[in-house]
């Protein structure tokens, strides 16, 4: 189906045509509304009763509106309907989008003056009136617009059984090169033309005549005769469906109108795909071309109709036609996707809904979504390295990655992945692919479980590849290639590595991988060669060592503090050290004194160097803050930190026993802190892991607990002691008693009244006064102590254990996953954090806060330095391996395949086989009891 101009830009619609709601005056009336001209359509008022309609004259089939504003001013339509009839008589429709729900559509219309909006109907519309409802506009509505689209308009005759009439229509139609659909086996007309065109040459005209008898007139016989015989020779046209037969009419529709357009390719794989028949043109269409097809040719001759097609299949998921006009080079991806085509995919699918995006911003829109899905940071989406011009077209780099993306955020998943396998940086893709689909289902409520559940597979999936892929580079490559993968700066993801990527997905398995592995034995922990050391960190190292030295606690000699190994030893042992200090204080009577001197000013200054190495860590920007809040050490960090701080201020404004408490509350934080430091041992880090699951399974029992024990707290107490009026005491009561009961402290002597100290008193007045009440009802008191214990210390902590147990075993199934993955985390924390501990580390916050002040601070970054050349060829031996990954991993699908063909085939074989035993025993069993029954004797 060829697409082209209907008529207004060239005129060929004259301007009585054309009608409109008002106009303006003369210079802006509806004749000036045509595509380029000097001026445009502008009616009297802007509201959204005004319109614009084309009389086409004829039935065409219309598929796009293409739009401009007023060319002198600036006003524009920037959103409007389009609606149809094909008879004046008619009622108007609206163009819906291609859904169940048949929404009205509202396109996009223009955002300056000049520039061509195009927006393509989802699907084509027969047509012979158009108009064009404009609902919102800037300034004033005006416009200018051309309609596309085609005069081939595929029709097909169905005849089903029929009189005399049907057969002339069917020979007439037949005759004028509209395809007919023979229903056999429905009776009367239908039946015999189908008996004629099957039996063309073999039948004498008495067998058709005699047939024709039975439904038509003597003297209409002979007529009719020839023009069943005239319509049988145009055996393109004529189609025989036979309605017994498994065929599904719609596909015999379908092959008759190929037939009939036997000659236009481009029409025929266009109802091919709007039929969604990918079968049909792979085997038929296209094989029938041959091999040797010239397809620069052909897509010289149908461009347009190829590229409408290729863009139809990619808003629609249809990724068997992607994939077949791609793979046979029907449509080469690097001529067709360019910025503007992008842009159209997205207004067109993701953001079809939402009426505030269009062509001009909804690039913008997809940067921001990137980011909030992934966390990654670009600047503009696309890059501007990604562009390339070309004329006047803004081509994509790597567009394969862009069609990805864009298949991953409107969740087309097949199509996504075969992008993926066709792109490059196999690895990065699927760990942001990871990361997008996580996110998604992590949005997903409780509404959307399937979904949610579809989201988490695929996620999985993704998580499978990436560590696929690096699992055959280390294998495939040499041994120093696989560390420049994962450590490979990637200007297209954030400038972040693969190893970045890996953790912000959550990728376990990835950072467990041997090659990660080893790579942070050998390259990062203990040595960290060949990583990106900055001149600006050189240069602090030259600064601040100096003055470090003169520290008696200093041990440069002993470690290499350049190495993560070596600022993890020397923070964690000056780390005990303050620890130590700050233990001396607490428990000593220092705190006694009025003012803070000695050792307790040193342990001041050093706790301050620990929050101001703190703030170093938050960052200064919010997606900066944003990552420090979801690591829950920080939480501990924030705690321990803030009640120092708390601590110190009371202890210098002499509150002094509130400062001591306050402090007690730090140092208890501090110590807990200490588990940190453990995440580095592969016995201890693990347990680490397990005590932070379980506090999290603590959390929710405390919850069940509380409501238990403040039910019965609240039952005993109102029991037990039902005048008493301290209503304070009575809340603290509640809570006590129950909390400790637990524990095997269950206060009978109380709840009975038999405790020797015991100085009640019954006397209401008494207790008034702030006598303390004696027990009543302690009977019943013990009748709910009894329930409380079997219900608290037999089913809850039963309940406490078994949550437990689940955790540990759940652990401990991937215990040495969990703690690669901890042991990653750590290394990078120290890899980026200052080569000096506290409370040394002052001296290089001092050095970076000058440094940043001035504007030249870069800090360093965990990435592999590579030339150009080391770079592009790492990118070509992952792409390698991804694809050998691919290949391998086709051919065992096929294997696989043709393994369960085989049997299959063995299985039907094998039942055919028993089957007939079956029957053969049956026989032979009626053969014996027939031999030797009573009337036979027996020898």
């Amino acid at each position: 189906m060829h697409e082209q101009p209907l008529g207004l830009q060239d005129k060929k619609v004259q301007d009585s045509q054309i009608n409109c709601s008002s106009t303006k005056h003369a210079t802006c009336n509806h004749s000036k509304a045509r595509l380029n001209n000097d001026s445009a359509w502008t009616p009297d008022s802007s509201d959204k009763n005004q319109w614009i309609e084309v009389d086409l004259g004829v039935t065409k089939l219309v598929s796009e509106v293409v739009t401009q504003g007023n060319p002198n001013e600036d006003k524009w339509v920037t959103k409007y309907t389009v609606q149809y009839k094909v008879e004046k008589r008619d009622e108007w429709k609206f163009v819906t989008d291609d859904t169940e729900q048949n929404k009205i559509l509202k396109f996009p219309g223009n955002s300056n003056r000049n520039s061509k909006q195009r927006n393509i109907f989802p699907v084509p519309i027969r047509a012979s009136f158009i108009r064009l409802v404009p609902t919102k506009w800037k300034t004033n509505i005006s416009m200018r617009f051309e309609l596309r689209g085609s005069d081939d308009l595929p029709v097909v005759c169905i005849l089903v059984e029929g009189g005399p009439n049907s057969i002339q229509q069917s020979c007439e139609a037949v005759e004028k090169g509209t395809p007919v659909v023979v229903v056999a086996n429905s009776g009367r007309a239908s039946d015999v033309l189908a008996y004629a065109f099957q039996e063309a040459g073999e039948k004498s005209d008495d067998d058709i005549e005699n047939r024709l008898k039975t439904i038509i007139k003597e003297d209409e016989i002979a007529e009719s005769k020839k023009l069943i015989k005239k319509a049988v020779h145009h055996s393109n046209m004529l189609n025989i469906y036979d309605a017994k037969s498994n065929i599904e009419i719609d596909h015999m529709i379908l092959q008759a109108l190929m037939k009939a357009n036997i000659t236009n390719i481009g029409l025929q794989v266009t109802l091919a795909q709007t039929w969604n028949r990918i079968d049909i043109v792979k085997d038929e269409i296209f094989r029938s071309l041959g091999e040797t097809t010239d397809w620069e040719r052909y897509n010289r001759e149908i461009k347009e109709t190829i590229s409408g097609n290729f863009h139809q299949a990619l808003i629609k998921n249809q990724e068997g036609f992607v994939k077949l006009y791609l793979d046979n080079g029907v449509v080469i991806l690097e001529n067709f996707i360019t910025l503007d085509e992008l842009k159209k995919l997205y207004v067109e699918t993701k953001f079809k809904e939402d009426e505030r995006v269009n062509e001009q911003n909804v690039l913008e829109k997809v940067r921001r979504e990137i980011e909030d899905l992934t966390t990654l940071h670009f600047e503009r989406y696309p890059l501007s390295s990604n562009v390339k011009d070309v004329g006047l077209h803004n081509y994509l780099q790597d567009p394969y990655r862009h069609l990805f993306i864009f298949a991953i955020l409107n969740d087309f998943e097949e199509m996504a992945e075969y992008f993926w396998e066709e792109g490059q940086e196999h690895i990065a893709s699927a760990l942001v692919a990871s990361k997008i689909y996580r996110s998604q289902a992590h949005m997903m409520t409780a509404t959307y479980k399937e979904k949610r559940e579809r989201f988490k597979k695929i996620e999985k999936k993704y998580d499978d590849l990436a560590y696929e892929v690096l699992d055959a580079c280390e294998s495939q490559s040499e041994k120093s290639d696989s560390p420049n993968i994962v450590l490979r700066n990637l200007p297209n993801w954030g400038r972040k590595t693969c190893l970045d990527l890996a953790e912000i997905s959550g990728n376990r398995n990835f950072i467990a991988h041997s090659a990660v592995q080893t790579l942070l034995d050998e390259e990062i922990w203990s040595t960290r060669d060949g990583l990106n050391d900055t001149k600006a960190e050189k240069k602090e190292e030259c600064c601040c060592i100096p003055y470090g030295r003169f520290i008696i606690f200093y041990i440069w000699s002993c470690l290499d503090v350049r190495t993560p190994k070596g600022r993890f030893c020397h923070n964690a042992a000056f780390y005990i050290m303050f620890l130590a200090l700050f233990t001396y204080v607490m428990i000593s009577d220092q705190l006694s004194n009025r003012w803070p001197a000695g050792w307790e000013c040193f342990l001041i200054v050093w706790g301050i160097t620990f929050v101001t190495e703190e703030i170093r860590q938050m960052g200064i920007t919010i997606k900066e803050m944003k990552e420090y809040i979801l690591n829950q050490w920080n939480w501990i960090d924030i705690y321990m930190l803030t009640s120092f701080v708390l601590g110190v201020i009371l202890r210098l404004v002499n509150h002094r026993h509130e400062a001591r408490i306050i402090l007690a509350f730090s140092i208890f934080g501090f110590y807990f802190r200490l588990f940190h430091k453990l995440t580095f041992s592969k016995y201890t880090g693990p347990k680490v892991l397990m005590i932070g699951q379980m506090l999290i399974d603590l959390a929710v029992f405390m919850v069940i607990l509380l409501i238990v024990l403040t039910g019965y707290g609240v039952a005993v107490q109102s029991v037990l002691y039902p005048h008493v009026t301290d209503h304070w005491n009575v809340f603290k009561e509640i809570l006590y008693r129950p909390y400790f009961q637990i524990y095997g402290e269950l206060f009978l002597e109380d709840i009975q009244g038999t405790a020797d100290d015991c100085a009640c008193s019954k006397n209401e007045t008494a207790i008034s006064l702030g006598a303390t009440p004696c027990p009543q009802n302690t009977g019943w008191g013990i009748v709910f102590l009894a329930l409380y214990m079997v219900f608290s210390n037999v089913l809850l902590l039963n309940l406490l254990i078994a949550m437990f147990s689940h955790t540990f075993d759940k652990v401990e199934e991937e215990n040495d996953v969990h703690w690669k993955f901890l042991r990653y985390s750590l290394t990078k924390e120290y890899f980026n954090r200052p080569f000096l501990a506290p409370p040394l580390i002052i001296l290089v916050h001092i050095y970076r806060l000058t440094r940043f002040c001035l504007g030249n601070w870069t800090p360093a970054v965990m990435v592999r330095k590579l030339s150009e050349e080391d770079d592009a060829r790492t990118i070509k031996m992952e792409q390698r391996c991804g694809y050998e990954h691919i290949l391998s991993k086709r051919r065992k699908q096929r294997q696989d395949a043709s393994l369960r063909s085989r049997l299959e085939e063995l299985d039907c074989s094998l039942r055919s086989r028993f089957h007939e035993l079956d029957k053969n025993l049956k026989k032979l069993k009626t053969h014996i009891s027939s031999n030797i029954s009573p009337g036979n004797g027996t020898s």
